[in-house]
């Protein structure tokens, strides 16, 4: 494996010459921020040495809590990327490029506590303090970890992968020592995963303490579907090794049903905000068309809201079985008064009825009446993916 290891590595980890124009801007964005009497620090992967080629700089601009970061947390923020793209996550942030590298610049405020803090990226001075004092000699690892996860599509803690964020990266890589050591755990994963448990935290997929503050889950962002990915993807490497696995070849899926396209209308909002509401709309659907043998679906956006169906059917015959409760359930003698004609099939009453909806379009239009309806895949929507890395 160490051959797929430095091969990978020569693809991934950023040369001289791009570590030295990142230190060199990084240098000059900083003395921008001191001439607004303003302190800098720069956070994330390049401040932590764990950045693949192509990283952004994250920039961050700290103020006092008196301070509005929408005011003068953007006044300064304009003044060092002027051009740049105003987002949102608890507070406005701008995204940009200098000199052909991507970069963010966020206002947050100065804290002594990390757990204490404000807003999210508050604590994020913490993060970059803790791993780079104690990742020192595990770069490379945590650059190889990043890519594999990256090609088995459960890299990234946005809302359109639902994976392991950076940090959560270092983290892992940081307790487990190395890449091998830490493919073999998430080999040997099922969910829930509770490396550590974090008292009063939400139910999640996977559960570890932030070491920067005990009360916050940092791998919360890890869906059902994003751990699979990792756990799939770490069995098949070890099995047989390649390194695909990190440079996955983008192939095609040939739908396995019926294509239905819901498109729905863009309310304008960070992607962040709208996808969780289109994966949650999604769900709803392919939970009620269960009648329809629902094989597979995914959410996309583009300018409009996209949702992708794959169905056994999408019309449904005059008579359906219906099943009620057991005997000895409540309600076993109202469903018998309402369907005389009910048998005891097994250990359930059972009646056929006809459907409520003969069609697949009925149902949907009922649960959500902005939707349009396309039969097929339609131009601006993603087919259901292939797992990447898989021959």
């Amino acid at each position: 494996m160490n051959k797929i290891f430095n091969d990978v590595l020569e693809k991934i980890r950023p040369d001289k010459k791009e570590i030295e124009k990142i230190a060199d801007i990084s240098q000059k964005l900083k003395d921008k921020v001191v001439r607004e009497n303003v302190e800098p620090l720069i956070v994330g992967s390049v401040a932590k040495g764990t950045n693949l080629k192509g990283a952004d700089i994250d920039l961050f601009i700290k103020f006092n809590k008196d301070v509005n970061l929408k005011e003068r947390g953007l006044e300064v923020a304009r003044k060092i990327l002027p051009a740049g793209k105003e987002l949102y996550a608890q507070h406005p942030y701008l995204r940009g490029e200098i000199e052909g590298i991507g970069l963010d610049v966020v206002p947050c405020y100065i804290i002594e506590d990390s757990s204490n803090s404000i807003s999210a990226v508050d604590r994020t001075p913490f993060h970059t303090k803790w791993v780079n004092d104690n990742i020192q000699g595990k770069e490379d690892e945590v650059r190889l970890a990043k890519q594999f996860l990256t090609g088995a599509g459960a890299y990234g803690a946005n809302a359109a992968v639902g994976g392991f964020s950076g940090y959560l990266v270092e983290i892992l890589i940081i307790r487990y020592e190395s890449f091998t050591n830490l493919i073999k755990e998430i080999s040997q994963w099922k969910p829930p995963v509770v490396i550590q448990n974090v008292e009063g935290a939400p139910e999640a997929a996977m559960m570890l303490k932030d070491p920067v503050d005990e009360r916050r889950n940092v791998s919360a962002g890890v869906t059902l579907k994003g751990l699979g990915a990792a756990i799939l993807a770490s069995k098949a490497f070890l099995n047989k090794p390649t390194i695909d696995f990190f440079f996955p070849k983008n192939k095609i899926r040939k739908a396995k049903g019926i294509v239905t396209t819901v498109t729905l209308p863009h309310s304008g909002a960070s992607d962040e905000t709208v996808l969780p509401w289109l994966q949650k709309q999604g769900r709803k659907i392919y939970n009620a068309i269960s009648d329809f043998e629902p094989i597979a679906w995914n959410a996309n956006l583009g300018e409009k809201c996209f949702l992708v169906f794959e169905t056994a059917t999408i019309e449904l015959p005059e008579i359906v079985p219906h099943k009620g409760p057991a005997p000895w359930d409540d309600g076993a003698l109202d469903f018998l008064q309402k369907y005389p004609d009910a048998s005891l099939s097994g250990d359930r009453l059972e009646i056929g009825k006809p459907p409520r909806h003969s069609r697949i379009d009925g149902i949907i239009q009922e649960l959500l009446p902005d939707a349009e309806i396309h039969s097929g895949l339609i131009d601006g929507a993603q087919p259901v993916q292939r797992v990447p890395w898989l021959d």
